[in-house]
């Protein structure tokens, strides 16, 4: 099975907050390429492979990063900022998604990580779903190099 996902021009979730109040809405990078990873947020530590994996090669690439919280009793935004402080590397964002607004969008199941490359008008150019590994880095950064101006990939993509 393709860990290729439907594409297409969709419209774009709201601005959501991330773990330190700060608002964050595509809108943020309009007119530039944005990688959105989107993960429940139980499975926000798989996305590290994609990061590592990816940044390297293309280290002027936008990335957004969304928690995705299905938790049921469903936690209140502050129970999950303060989480995510702790956990997430310090100055790296992650947008707080409590409703379920890019899933629900994208048709994504973010049981794992799910990838959307946006290009710079807004258009989904490609989803992928899945952990990182050497065929899905190889995928994904085909796509990046489609769309990312001036991108150079390198042949290795070890995750």
């Amino acid at each position: 099975m393709s860990s290729l996902l439907a594409v297409g021009a969709w419209a774009q979730p709201p601005a959501l907050a991330d773990q330190y109040g700060n608002s964050a809405s595509l809108k943020d990078y309009a007119g530039q390429p944005v990688l959105a990873i989107v993960a429940s947020g139980r499975k926000l530590r798989q996305i590290k492979g994609w990061e590592e994996g990816l940044r390297k090669d293309y280290p002027q690439l936008v990335s957004v990063r969304v928690a995705d919280v299905k938790d049921v009793p469903r936690p209140t935004y502050d129970q999950v900022a303060k989480k995510l402080r702790k956990r997430a590397p310090e100055g790296v964002s992650i947008i707080i998604d409590l409703e379920n607004r890019w899933a629900n969008e994208y048709e994504l199941d973010t049981n794992e990580p799910c990838l959307l490359l946006f290009d710079a008008d807004g258009n989904v150019m490609a989803q992928f779903r899945g952990r990182a590994n050497k065929t899905r880095l190889a995928e994904v950064s085909a796509a990046l190099a489609r769309v990312v101006p001036d991108a150079v990939a390198s042949t290795d993509m070890t995750p």
